[in-house]
């Protein structure tokens, strides 16, 4: 297990000048942030080193109808050091399947080309493309480019994201140059955005009714599945395990109302994926993006998919809450008066790397938007890296809605410290930056699903107990759900050699037992000595 203690100490202007230095120089490790909809291509060969391109969407949830424009953002930069390629002529096409829906020249001059796109359906062309227009100031040296400045975002007006799936964006860059590097030919990268598409799901949770919306960036998903006994979420993906090689990642999130019981006290979830346990970093718990809602991220890239079990032309997914929370929060206090709650995952996880997130909050305790910030961390071996953005002439990584979450890369044991810095808002910088550092252990072990001591059993299988005792879950939901948690090593119960017939009939004094449990008058032990007895006389076989 993975396991966090994280104190705090102030951070001094000398380590912020140490930390500037840092950003311009040193090699960044493979952080990223996740849940987004876009694309980064393989790096090519450029100048002496290699250069990549990312697309990405925002809102990374952007669905015909439930927005009205969308910001596709383009980054040409250098993934060995994180630092954008300055001067850039883009050529950007824009393709739906085979059709072409835009194609025009861009440029920009700090490697981040910013483009609003506003869909419009009324489109009565054959070819899509010649019902796109497109708007912004031309750039006065690159012919038929639009300029992409802060002050001034070209616009693509059309048949653009109208409708769900893939959207392939093939850019072609014509001209770059830093004091490193410089086109001699066009560059090609291909890469993919995903629009979403969103379901409707009831479940039942004590007789009451939820609503989950669930966002899916594949095929809709079918068979989704709420079990009282072991509080789990189940679900089929339609995958064609022939593609697999051409598959970047298979992802989906469920909006789950904050009222919803069973997870209002719960942090962190594991999962199974056709009987294989999930890396801790595929699930991710977003209790902050949304004011009804508590936002459930599932994805699983290429390296997972590849070994998972073939299972027909499915995917089949059971996503269950940790009794035990392993998600540590520490709240981060700035001198100017925002806050920040930054939390990690803490379970062990065979890639040696774990989840970050963090949210930042103004001093009225509202979510801090277009915030821009950075962070720095220092292994245990002393070796620092350094994360502000890949603009150096306008440090920070812009977090639009006060939100960050990202894999960081943790290969070694021990403590290692990290400190966070404020930059600015939008594109204001602050009259000085405004830093929090705080330090945490990282232990590995081979353990890699939870597992509870023999004398910790979950509240919620005490409101089981309860409402089986009560008559509102059955006998056979009450016996599945403690084979699942037995099973699962959620209940750990002690051995024991059965000697019944097997019946399926359980005594009366057991459902006794299971109200007193319930309503604290007999302890822990005593109720699971009435579930060793079921196990004993065959009533339940874990």
């Amino acid at each position: 297990m993975l396991f966090v203690s994280i104190t705090l100490r102030n951070m001094t202007s000398k380590l912020w000048l140490f930390f500037i230095i840092l950003a311009l120089s040193v090699t960044f490790p493979l952080s990223f942030a996740q849940h987004h909809s876009g694309q980064q291509a393989p790096p090519i060969s450029f100048g002496t080193g290699e250069v990549t391109l990312s697309t990405s969407l925002i809102p990374a949830d952007f669905m015909p109808g439930k927005y009205s424009d969308a910001n596709l953002k383009i980054r040409f930069f250098d993934p060995s050091t994180n630092i954008n390629v300055e001067n850039v002529s883009y050529r950007v096409q824009i393709f739906y399947g085979s059709q072409l829906v835009a194609n025009q020249m861009f440029f920009d001059k700090d490697g981040e080309l910013d483009i609003k796109i506003q869909p419009r359906k009324e489109c009565q062309q054959e070819e899509l493309w010649k019902c796109t227009k497109y708007y912004g100031d031309v750039d006065p040296i690159v012919p038929n480019a639009l300029a992409s400045t802060t002050t001034s975002i070209p616009v693509i007006s059309g048949p653009v994201f109208v409708n769900s799936g893939q959207y392939t964006v093939k850019t072609d860059i014509i001209g770059a140059k830093n004091p490193k590097t410089q086109t001699a030919q066009d560059i090609h990268f291909e890469t993919a955005v995903i629009i979403p598409n969103e379901q409707q799901f009831k479940i039942t949770s004590s007789g009451t009714e939820y609503l989950i919306q669930t966002i899916n960036f594949q095929e809709p998903i079918s068979k989704l599945h709420y079990d009282e006994s072991s509080q789990s979420i189940s679900f089929q993906i339609p995958f064609n395990w022939e593609h697999v090689e051409h598959t970047n990642f298979v992802k989906n999130y469920f909006k789950i109302p904050k009222n919803f019981p069973p997870f209002k006290n719960v942090d962190s979830f594991f999962g199974k994926i056709n009987d294989v346990l999930i890396l801790p970093k595929d699930l991710h718990y977003d209790k902050y993006s949304d004011k009804n809602t508590n936002i459930l991220h599932f994805m699983i890239n290429n390296d997972e998919l590849k070994q998972l079990k073939n299972s027909g032309s499915k995917i089949d997914v059971v996503i269950t809450p940790e009794s035990q929370s392993s998600v540590i929060s520490e709240d981060l206090l700035f001198d100017n008066g925002m806050k920040a709650i930054a939390s990690y995952d803490s379970r062990y996880s065979k890639s040696k790397d774990f989840v970050f997130s963090i949210v930042f909050f103004d001093s009225t305790g509202n979510i801090s938007d277009d915030i821009r910030y950075g962070y720095g961390l220092t292994d245990p071996s002393g070796k620092e890296v350094v994360n502000t953005g890949g603009n150096p002439s306008h440090l920070g990584i812009p977090l639009p809605n006060g939100i960050d979450t990202r894999i960081i890369n943790a290969p070694l044991e021990g403590k290692y410290s990290m400190q966070i810095v404020l930059l600015g808002i939008g594109h204001d910088d602050f009259e000085r930056p405004f830093f929090e550092t705080f330090e945490f252990d990282m232990i590995y072990s081979e353990i890699s699903k939870p597992v509870l001591p023999k004398s910790v059993i979950p509240n919620w299988i005490k409101s089981n107990a309860g409402w089986w005792a009560d008559g509102k879950i059955d006998d056979d939901s009450f016996v599945q759900g403690i084979q699942f948690l037995i099973k699962e090593k959620i209940m750990n119960i002690p051995p024991t050699t059965s000697s019944g017939t097997g019946s399926n009939e359980i005594p009366s004094w057991i459902k006794n037992n299971a109200k007193w449990w319930a309503d604290g008058k007999i302890d822990d032990d005593s109720f699971v000595q009435g579930i060793q007895f079921l196990v004993k006389e065959g009533i339940i076989n874990p």
